[in-house]
C-alpha cells in the first residue's frame, strides 16, 4: 500500500469516526421489545417519535405489576437524576421520627461555622424548596463557572464538588425569598446535612435505611463513573456517565424499574421508611402542591403524586394515582423527556411543557439536567 494510499485510507477512518459522533442514532426506540405488549405500545405511544434508544417501563395496579421495555428489562440500571430527591426526603422524614433532628433543625445547628443569613436556614424549608438557597451551588471561580458550562456542552458531568466543597461553599451563598425555588443545591446540602447528623455517608443512609430493608437490591448511589453504562444525549450523542459525590442526594442515585416498582408501592403503602415525605404541605405554584421533594398535581380528576428526573444522558418519571392506586415508572437512556408518560394515570396530570430541560439561565441549561422537575 502507498503512502497516498494509508493516508487516504487513515483520513477516511476519522471521518468515519467522526460522523459516529456527530450522527445521531435513528428515530425511534431502538433493539428487542421485552415484557408486556399492551404495556409497551402504551407507552410508547405517548412518548411519540423522537431519537429514543432504550426504555423499560412498569405500570402498577394494586398488588399487580407489569414490565415492558425495548432494548432493556425491568433490571437494566439507569441514572434516575431527580427521582433520587425522593430518597433524601425519605431519610429526612425517617431521621425526624427517629429523633435525630427537628423540624425547627437549622444549618447553623448542623455545622456551628456558618453564621448570618444561611446559618438560619431550616432543613424544613429546603425539604419544602423555600430555603432561599440558589438552584445550583456557587462556582468557586469564574474558572468553575465557565468548566460547568462547558459541560453541558460536551455531554459530560458538571456536578463535580465534593461534599466538603459544597459546605464550604455555603460561606458565599446568598438566601433569596424564601419563596417556592427548586433547588438542586438545596437538596445536595439537605441529604449531606442528614449525613453530618448521623455520622453516615449518604450512601451509606440510603443503603441502610431505605434500599437493604426494602430489598432493592438493584439500586446504589455509585462513587465513581468508571464502568457505568452511559446514555445518550436527546440529538443521540454518547453522554458521560454521572457519579455526583457531594450533589448526589440531589440526583446521584442508579436503579431499576424494578426497584422503583418497590419504592413506589411502598410509599404508597406507608410502610416504606419516611414514606410521609410524599403526603402534599404546601402549595409550590399554581399546578402542584408539594410534601417533602414529591408534588402532588392540584389539576385532572385525580391527585397525582410523581417525581421527574434528568442527567446528561437520562430521563425518568414516576408518578402514583392515590385513589385508584395505579401507578406509572418510565426510564430512558436518552435526554429527552418522559413526562408525558404521566397522562396514562390521568389526562389532566401531564406536567406542563418540559420540565425536564430546565436550567439556570431560561430554563434552557444543560447544567441543571441532573435535577429537574
Amino acid at each position: 500500500m502507498s503512502r497516498r494510499t494509508t493516508a487516504a485510507a487513515v483520513a477516511a477512518a476519522l471521518v468515519a469516526a467522526l460522523l459516529l459522533l456527530i450522527t445521531p442514532f435513528p428515530r425511534g426506540f431502538q433493539g428487542d421489545p421485552t415484557g408486556d405488549a399492551r404495556l409497551r405500545t402504551e407507552v410508547t405511544g405517548v412518548l411519540g417519535s423522537g431519537h429514543w434508544h432504550h426504555l423499560a417501563a412498569a405500570r402498577i395496579s394494586g398488588e399487580e405489576v407489569r414490565w415492558a421495555g425495548v432494548g432493556a428489562d425491568e433490571h437494566t440500571v439507569v441514572e434516575i437524576g431527580s427521582i433520587s430527591k425522593t430518597f433524601t426526603a425519605a431519610l429526612y422524614a425517617d431521621a425526624l421520627e427517629r429523633g435525630e433532628i427537628t423540624a425547627s433543625t437549622r444549618l447553623g445547628d448542623v455545622w456551628p461555622e456558618l453564621d448570618g443569613d444561611v446559618a438560619e436556614v431550616t432543613l424544613e424549608s429546603i425539604a419544602t424548596h423555600r430555603s432561599g438557597l440558589p438552584r445550583t451551588e456557587p462556582a468557586p471561580s469564574v474558572v468553575d463557572g465557565i468548566a460547568a458550562i462547558a459541560a453541558g456542552y460536551l455531554h459530560t458531568n458538571p456536578y463535580r464538588a465534593s461534599a466538603r466543597e459544597l459546605v464550604d461553599s455555603l460561606h458565599d451563598v446568598e438566601i433569596g425569598k424564601r419563596t417556592p425555588e427548586y433547588s438542586n443545591f438545596g437538596y445536595s446540602i439537605l441529604g449531606q446535612a442528614l449525613a453530618e447528623v448521623t455520622g453516615r455517608s449518604y450512601a451509606a443512609l440510603v443503603r441502610e435505611r431505605i434500599t437493604e430493608p426494602l430489598g432493592m437490591e438493584e439500586t446504589s448511589v455509585p462513587a465513581s463513573g468508571e464502568g457505568l453504562s452511559h446514555g445518550y444525549t436527546a440529538s443521540g450523542l454518547p453522554a458521560t456517565p454521572w457519579a455526583l459525590d457531594g450533589a448526589a442526594p440531589a440526583g446521584g442515585i442508579r436503579s431499576t424499574v424494578h426497584d422503583l416498582s418497590i419504592w413506589l408501592r411502598a410509599t404508597a403503602a406507608g410502610t416504606a421508611p419516611g414514606a410521609r415525605a410524599a403526603a402534599p404541605r404546601e402549595d409550590f405554584d399554581e399546578d402542584d402542591e408539594i410534601g417533602w421533594a414529591w408534588f402532588t398535581r392540584k389539576a385532572g380528576t385525580d391527585a397525582v403524586t410523581w417525581h421527574n428526573g434528568g442527567t446528561g444522558g437520562y430521563r425518568s418519571v414516576l408518578g402514583l394515582d392515590s385513589d385508584s392506586g395505579e401507578g406509572i415508572i418510565v426510564l430512558v437512556d436518552t435526554a429527552t423527556s418522559v413526562d408525558a408518560a404521566l397522562t396514562l394515570l390521568d389526562e389532566g396530570a401531564a406536567p406542563a411543557g418540559d420540565p425536564t430541560s430546565a436550567g439556570v439561565a431560561g430554563r434552557a441549561s444543560a447544567r441543571d439536567e441532573g435535577a429537574s422537575r
